[in-house]
């Protein structure tokens, strides 16, 4: 029995999908089928039920992805008690305030699956002329001359307005409507300082009634009913919270702001043939 398509089968259990495990294992949906059909016909035994929206399990498939994910935990630790003294890399990534954790969490990801034995050491912050960071987690417009910008998700800013509040429910907002709108302030960001500039000279008068460093603190605390906020979000976001969601390019007197979120590289690094090719695989990545 193959453990990759072990491997497969509870990350589609897990994901909920096939499309969904794809994504997360890095690879085309097509060769999870395959793997997943083939463990069928091995077992002589239906393990999923695919439907529109997703997979079921059957009981069968329940009781083999026990089995599957623990065996799976023994094979990784038998691997890793024989590697353990294996040269392992170090990679010192800066991350800026303003960026999601879901962000970082994904990168991650993405740079373990490239490099098994990476050991990655996080700073917070985004000073670009500290020489000891090998590559940065920040914006497209935090860019220095010398380092190269490789592109992997794009924001679009957005107003969150709290459930509560009687904005929520107006079909149509103009930008003196946000007079007298209590706002959270993301104060690693410049364009939320630009746009509290913008306010200010058309005499829209605002209230900060908190200040945070990143999305998820301002979101929960729109969604609690504090005050809203002008947060950037990810153009497939979903909103999960207790808080209405409006481009700001939806609002009459505003425009669409956006931005691009990726890993910043210092030409200086491709001497090594190790950043090089990292380089080269964050480029082929698409997880926008």
């Amino acid at each position: 029995m193959d453990l990759r398509a072990l491997r497969y089968f509870v990350a589609t259990v897990e994901a909920g999908s096939i499309t969904a495990a794809a994504e997360k294992c890095f690879i085309a949906q097509p060769s999870i089928t395959a793997a997943i059909q083939k463990l069928e016909e091995e077992l002589e035994t239906k393990l999923l039920i695919r439907q529109k929206r997703g997979v079921q399990v059957t009981n069968a498939g329940a009781e083999f992805y026990s089995q599957a994910k623990s065996l799976l935990q023994h094979a990784a630790s038998i691997e890793n008690r024989f590697k353990r003294h294996a040269e392992s890399r170090v990679l010192r990534i800066a991350v800026s305030h303003s960026i999601s954790f879901s962000y970082l969490e994904s990168l991650l990801a993405r740079l373990k699956t490239h490099v098994p034995h990476l050991q990655v050491k996080l700073t917070r912050g985004d000073d670009p002329f500290n020489e000891a960071i090998d590559l940065r987690l920040t914006m497209d417009q935090r860019i220095e001359a010398d380092e190269e910008f490789i592109p992997c998700w794009k924001d679009r800013y957005c107003l969150v307005i709290p459930d509560q509040h009687p904005l929520a429910y107006e079909k149509q907002l103009t930008v003196s409507d946000l007079n007298g709108l209590p706002l959270i302030q993301r104060t690693f960001c410049d364009r939320n300082q630009e746009m509290a500039a913008f306010l200010g000279q058309r005499d829209i008068q605002i209230e900060f009634v908190a200040e945070v460093d990143n999305e998820e603190w301002a979101l929960s605390l729109v969604s609690s009913g504090l005050g809203g906020a002008i947060v950037p979000l990810p153009m497939n976001f979903v909103p999960t919270g207790r808080f209405t969601v409006r481009p700001l390019g939806e609002v009459e007197g505003l425009h669409d702001f956006e931005r691009s979120v990726g890993v910043a590289i210092r030409f200086n690094r491709y001497g090594s043939l190790f950043f090089k090719e990292l380089a080269q695989n964050l480029k082929h990545w698409k997880p926008m």
